[in-house]
């Protein structure tokens, strides 16, 4: 697990820290022991996610996963203390949420690598887990266990145990790759003009989108929008629509549209609670499924590669965001 891997890991782990640092400091008036526990618990996950995203670094440290006979017990140990020490350094530590938290990561990471012999076709046991990471996220009941924690957090670390559960364990080729290439540059451009242009005139005529163009642009405030965005949304939500669950469901129908069709569906129905009224609520989910269909588009079109359907939907989110509101 060295070389490659621990280099980018080490480098990307410093470098969140300090970026991490800097913006808890300067959007919060959080004391210094919240802003350090934070800092601690959250740049080794922040680190671990994009050092995995290089290709050559995966490989070593998914060897280190498969040929260590304790591997499970240092990685799910790992991310249980990272969830502990806010609560340790702010003498707010909940042993019970711990423990119960703890038990998760130990459980997926062993169901997961159990089934490690079998092809990636989404079995029961994958879609129960997948549902048991993200559903409570998405709900934002993981954020009850830990009131140290905020989103940002819980972003990373449900990223860091499907990546190392699926890709590492499971073996499941789901393109977990961050390094751009050209075609994917492109093929995430077409996706947001194709995307924008089916989804703007009926949410518009809606009443759902208005223009709201803003009188001047901050480039440092839109650069770290963008990679909050990329990190904190188009990740996680990538990762689990696509690469789990399109990629798994690809394996077991022979119609490809049919699990395009489920899995943009499901994106979809996930932003129901977002809005209130029922006509915002169906034009909403409408509107998510549509663009889960062009997000499903980048990442087949790319070869099965998450990067492109990632920055598509981080181009989506930011000009949707920057130019329009609903």
């Amino acid at each position: 697990m060295k070389n490659k891997f621990f280099t980018l890991w080490i480098t990307w782990t410093i470098l969140g820290a300090i970026l991490l640092y800097g913006v808890a400091t300067s959007i919060s008036d959080n004391s210094f022991v919240s802003v350090l526990a934070m800092v601690l618990s959250l740049s080794p996950l922040l680190g671990l996610t994009l050092a995995l995203g290089s290709l050559k670094a995966s490989s070593q440290f998914n060897n280190w996963l498969r040929g260590n006979k304790n591997s499970l017990y240092y990685t799910a140990g790992g991310i249980s203390l990272l969830f502990a020490i806010p609560g340790l350094l702010t003498g707010s530590f909940n042993p019970y949420n711990t423990i119960i938290f703890a038990s998760i990561v130990f459980v997926v990471f062993g169901l997961l690598k159990q089934a490690k012999e079998e092809e990636f076709k989404l079995n029961w046991s994958d879609l129960a887990i997948w549902i048991i990471l993200w559903i409570p996220f998405d709900l934002r009941w993981y954020m009850e266990m830990q009131p140290n924690l905020d989103y940002t957090w819980w972003s990373i670390a449900i990223s860091v145990i499907a990546i190392i559960g699926w890709y590492g364990y499971r073996e499941a080729d789901i393109g977990f790759n961050l390094v751009p290439r050209f075609k994917d540059l492109l093929i995430a451009l077409s996706a947001l003009v194709m995307i924008m242009v089916v989804v703007i005139p009926p949410g518009l005529a809606t009443g759902f989108l208005s223009f709201s163009v803003p009188e001047s642009f901050d480039i440092s405030k839109l650069t770290a929008h963008f990679i909050g965005l990329f990190l904190t949304v188009a990740l996680p939500e990538e990762l689990f629509f696509r690469g789990i669950l399109l990629r798994g469901l690809d394996k077991l129908f022979s119609k490809k549209w049919i699990p395009m069709l489920i899995s943009s569906l499901a994106f979809g129905m996930m932003h129901w609670n977002n809005v209130d009224t029922l006509s915002m609520q169906i034009t909403y989910v409408s509107l998510a499924t549509i663009a889960g269909l062009g997000y499903g588009w980048a990442y087949k079109k790319s070869g099965s590669n998450l990067f492109a359907a990632i920055l598509a939907h981080t181009l989506v989110d930011w000009v949707w965001r920057l130019l329009l509101s609903g």
